[in-house]
């Protein structure tokens, strides 16, 4: 990262401040240090200001994840009992019931003599990663780096006396890598006063804000002040309330406003709070949604090491799995479980070797890339950066030549990535464009073909066509959003759009109807507990339906809604709007699906 500011492993407050101050503006520095001396909030932030926090995470597109702590020198077993492989090792003293004193003592003994900074660092940036995710304390409390609000971490409580993450700093700004950081700020199975969300089946215990004010927030405070730039804080569990994940957002935007928060900072169940939203371990959005987004993802079923398991992923189906993130807009954090004595096992450094490879010669195609603005392909994916789509080719068609469905942009030239000197043929049959590829694979795992535009691409909306005697379903993965209204992802694992908060804020769909007719609609559903309600209209030509919607109940709990009778005229193509009746102010509702039923 060329304009990655140095890192200072032991910054001191005076360089700190001089490091803010080249990441933000000093008006805003300004204004949140008066912010927090006078206990109020910070100011809003600005889309503009925004925009420019998220661009390195944009750029990068792939990093590393390291779960690595004293559950490491366990490998997956306790007493000879083991965690079951698919399970995460990690989480050894919960599954096994590991008691925090006999946790404790083994703890003692971790001693991770082979421990290698530069290696770790070197491997991930050899793979094409940008950016490294550290677990500064997983959910067994242990800091693994030098804690001074706890004796329990891997300087003071082992005989490795060394902080690893201190020396994961430098290797990271010597070699342009943003250093992050995961922390636990919710879970602590070691401190009595914390139980936790799933320990506490979501009831919050009495002492759980002493641990937050005794331990959580004052060692974030730690990572943030005496490690340099931290990329972004990866929190985990979430919390109970919404007062107590804002108390978190704060605290970082305090001393690091460059620094991102994920989207696990805050209740699950409830609206997102950080910069930026983490898919379910190992998850996948059907189609892309217009929120930062990324998926974490390990090298084989585990996040934390198990000498059982042996389920390693392919190189190639990394690659692809990449790919596919990106072009559906995300980012990929794929996760490295070191063992107890440091290393990294043998398989994962041979398959992220094989992944650098393909990155060398096709990374132009991900770093900085954005969705693809097609829909479904059949012969692999689509990245787009400016005027250039890249076409990854995972499966060559048995004719020999891609199809772009709906690309009404001119193509000024087509090329291998890794043999740009050589022109690919195009031509155009009606609204499709075809490219030949050549009859041997550039590279077998994914070839991509560059193709440079007369402008962004353009490219014509997707088409749903109605089958006889069934349902017409307009959802998320067809609609094409206006204004603020977006695509988005909850943690119960569902999709839906929303960020509906006026007139302009719509989304549309192409249908293309069999014939005339009228169409119950059903709505499904949902929003946040005590909003006011509003009013909603789905329109079609000159026909519009207007539908009050009710209270809701609970957050992200989707009904469905009888939203009344709709009149389509004629037969093929038509374009239905859906959005607010009038200014709302906030968000109308979180929209999951519009079903039409024919009515007979």
């Amino acid at each position: 990262m060329k304009n990655q500011p140095e890192a200072c492993p032991t910054m001191s407050h005076t360089a700190m401040t001089r490091y803010l101050a080249k990441a933000c503006s000093l008006a805003a520095l300004l204004a949140i240090g008066a912010a927090l001396l006078s206990g109020t909030s910070a100011r809003a932030e600005t889309q503009a200001e925004f925009e420019a926090r998220m661009k390195w995470f944009r750029e990068a597109r792939f990093g590393m994840f390291v779960h690595w702590g004293p559950y490491s020198e366990l490998a997956g077993e306790w007493k000879g009992q083991r965690v079951e492989v698919g399970r995460n090792a990690e989480w050894i003293m919960h599954f096994l019931k590991i008691p925090a004193p006999e946790y404790r003592e083994m703890a003692r003994k971790f001693n991770p003599v082979k421990f290698d900074a530069e290696g770790w660092v070197r491997l991930a940036k050899a793979a094409g990663m940008r950016y490294l995710v550290f677990t500064a304390k997983h959910h067994d409390g242990f800091a693994m780096y030098h804690s001074k609000v706890s004796p329990y971490n891997i300087v003071d409580w082992t005989p490795f006396k060394r902080d690893p993450l201190k020396e994961l700093s430098e290797a990271c700004a010597r070699a342009g890598i943003r250093l992050c950081v995961y922390y636990s700020h919710s879970e602590d199975w070691d401190d009595p006063d914390a139980g936790g969300p799933l320990d506490t089946n979501g009831k919050m215990p009495a002492t759980y804000e002493r641990y937050l004010e005794r331990k959580s927030k004052p060692q974030l405070r730690e990572l943030l002040t005496n490690y340099g730039p931290i990329g972004l804080v990866w929190f985990d569990r979430g919390l109970f309330t919404t007062e107590q994940a804002q108390d978190f957002v704060q605290l970082v935007r305090g001393i690091q406003p460059a620094c991102l928060i994920n989207g696990r900072v805050g209740h699950y169940e409830q609206e997102l709070m950080g910069d930026y939203q983490n898919m379910n371990d190992n998850g996948m959005p059907a189609g892309g949604i217009e929120e930062d987004w990324e998926t974490p993802q390990t090298l084989n079923e585990t996040w934390g090491y198990s000498r059982f398991d042996t389920e390693w992923k392919k190189p190639e189906d990394i690659v692809r799995r990449l790919v596919e993130i990106v072009s559906k807009g995300g980012n990929y954090v794929l996760n490295i479980g070191p063992r107890g004595d440091g290393t990294i096992p043998e398989a994962s450094v041979a398959i992220l070797e094989k992944v650098g490879e393909w990155m060398q010669k096709n990374g132009e195609s991900i770093h900085g890339a954005k969705a693809s603005p097609f829909a479904e392909l059949p012969w692999g994916r689509c990245t787009v950066k400016g005027n250039i789509l890249y076409l990854h080719v995972f499966q060559r068609p048995a004719d020999g030549t891609l199809e772009l469905p709906g690309l009404r942009s001119q193509v000024k030239k087509g090329f291998l990535l890794t043999d740009p000197g050589k022109n690919l043929e195009s031509n155009r049959q009606g609204s499709s464009v075809r490219i030949s590829l050549p009859p041997i694979p550039a590279d077998a795992i994914n070839t991509v073909v560059a193709l440079e535009l007369d402008g962004p691409p353009r490219v014509d909306p997707p088409v749903i066509t109605e089958k006889a005697g069934a349902p017409v379903v307009l959802d998320y993965l067809n609609a094409v959003t206006s204004g603020k209204t977006v695509k988005r992802f909850n943690r119960r694992g569902q999709f839906h759009i929303s960020k509906w908060t006026g007139p302009a804020d719509q989304a549309s769909w192409r249908v293309r109807f069999l014939q005339p007719g009228r169409y119950r609609m059903h709505l499904v559903w949902a929003g946040s507990p005590g909003r006011p309600t509003g009013t909603f209209v789905l329109s079609a030509g000159d026909q519009k339906v207007e539908v009050e919607s009710p209270q809701a109940s609970d957050w992200y709990k989707y009904v469905t809604l009888d939203a009344g009778v709709l009149e389509i005229a004629a037969t093929g193509e038509q374009e239905l709007v859906l959005g607010p009746a009038r200014e709302l102010g906030q968000d109308l509702m979180y929209c999951k699906s519009l079903k039409l039923e024919r009515v007979p």
